[in-house]
């Protein structure tokens, strides 16, 4: 058997040992002490730098909205001179082109109105004039029709030197006629929703002027009494001459011919 150790011995021991742990807990707690202090530091720093930016985001901004605010007043002046221009408008106009009837809508030193190409510009309702019987007529533009057509009462068909003729009445204004008579070239038959099995219409040639185009154009004769428009100009008239502002009326002048010497 071992000798045993002296009561005194084995206390001290156990001292020892006890003042070991206590130190070595104490340095574990500094140690994390010393990394939380590390860890807090760092964040205060991030936290400095986060503020740092939000404050330069909040100047950006700030001068951003200033910036915004200026633009905006700019464009609300440049709208109040633009909406007391377009208010000038009428009265510009008016020393142009005198005013115009509830029909007649010209002015006589206006020019012809050209677009794109070349091209002239008419309204849906132009003043035409046509020869025979030289007069002016009161068109309406009509994209949707083929071919042209002219308002003729008491149409009566004639032989003239072995060829086809035809002798009809056209309205000058809303109670004055004119007989015209004019050769036949051809018939055509016209079906309309309201006659569904069409019928035989004589094409006559005219002379017609609007604007600057001045030629002879093919019209198909039938009587248009019943309707609004004694003349309608179509496709065959429109055709690589002139472009068409539906929303526009009279826009080209009204031809008067020159007075016979």
């Amino acid at each position: 058997m071992r000798p045993s150790l002296d009561p005194a011995i084995k206390k001290a021991s156990r001292a020892v040992t006890l003042l070991a742990g206590i130190a070595l807990l104490i340095g574990c707690q500094q140690a994390e002490l010393d990394t939380t202090q590390a860890s807090l530091t760092a964040m205060e720093a991030q936290l400095a730098e986060l503020t740092d930016q939000l404050d330069r985001s909040e100047q950006a901004l700030n001068a951003q909205n200033a910036s915004d605010r200026a633009h905006t007043a700019q464009l609300a002046v440049q709208m109040a001179g633009l909406n007391a221009r377009i208010h000038a408008l009428p009265d510009s106009l008016e020393l142009v082109c005198p005013q115009p009837s509830a029909l007649e809508t010209e002015c006589e030193d206006v020019a012809r109105v050209f677009v794109s190409d070349d091209k002239m510009l008419v309204g849906e309702l132009e003043y035409v004039f046509i020869d025979p019987p030289a007069v002016n007529a009161v068109a309406r533009i009509d994209t949707g029709a083929t071919s042209s057509s002219l308002n003729a009462e008491n149409l009566v068909p004639f032989e003239r030197d072995g060829e086809d003729w035809v002798r009809f009445d056209m309205m000058i204004g809303e109670t004055e006629s004119v007989t015209v008579e004019r050769k036949i070239l051809r018939h055509v038959r016209v079906v309309q929703q309201a006659d569904p099995e069409g019928s035989r219409r004589p094409v006559v040639a005219m002379r017609v002027r609007l604007g600057d185009v001045q030629d002879t154009f093919e019209f198909t004769l039938a009587d248009r009494s019943h309707l609004e428009n004694e003349l309608i100009l179509g496709r065959n008239f429109l055709a690589d001459v002139t472009l068409v502002d539906v929303g526009r009326q009279f826009i080209q002048p009204r031809y008067s011919p020159p007075d016979p010497q």
